[in-house]
C-alpha cells in the first residue's frame, strides 16, 4: 500500500477531530474527572498511531510519549483523587520518566548489532 500525505493528513485531521469532541463533552460533562479526560486524550493519540501502524505509515513518536504520559498521568490523578499540585507533580514526573526510558532505549537500540 503506497503511503501517501493525504492519508497522513487524513489521520491527524480524524485525531483532531476526535481530542476536540472528546475535550468538549469532557468540559460539558462534570462526572469526568481531569484525570480521565487526560487519559482519554492519551488512549485517542495512541488510538492514532495504531491506525498508522495498521496503514504502512511510521508511527509518531512524540503522539506515542504524550499517549503514555497521558494515560498515566490521568489514570493516577483520577484514582488517587489528588490536589492540582499532587496532580502537577505526578505530570513532570511522568514526563520525566517517559523522556528518560525512551534515550535509554534509543541508546540500547543503536548499541545492538544489526
Amino acid at each position: 500500500m503506497e503511503i501517501t500525505n493525504n492519508s497522513k493528513h487524513t489521520l491527524a485531521t480524524l485525531g483532531w477531530g476526535a481530542l476536540l469532541i472528546w475535550w468538549g463533552i469532557s468540559f460539558m460533562l462534570h462526572t469526568i474527572t481531569f484525570g480521565l479526560a487526560a487519559a482519554g486524550s492519551g488512549a485517542i493519540l495512541l488510538g492514532v498511531n495504531v491506525a498508522r501502524l495498521f496503514m504502512g505509515i511510521p508511527t509518531n513518536r512524540s503522539t506515542h510519549n504524550w499517549g503514555v504520559i497521558l494515560i498515566v498521568w490521568g489514570l493516577l490523578d483520577h484514582t488517587l483523587t489528588l490536589t492540582f499540585e499532587q496532580s502537577a507533580a505526578i505530570f513532570m514526573i511522568a514526563i520525566g520518566a517517559v523522556t528518560v526510558a525512551t534515550m535509554l532505549v534509543d541508546r540500547i537500540s543503536k548499541t545492538k548489532p544489526d
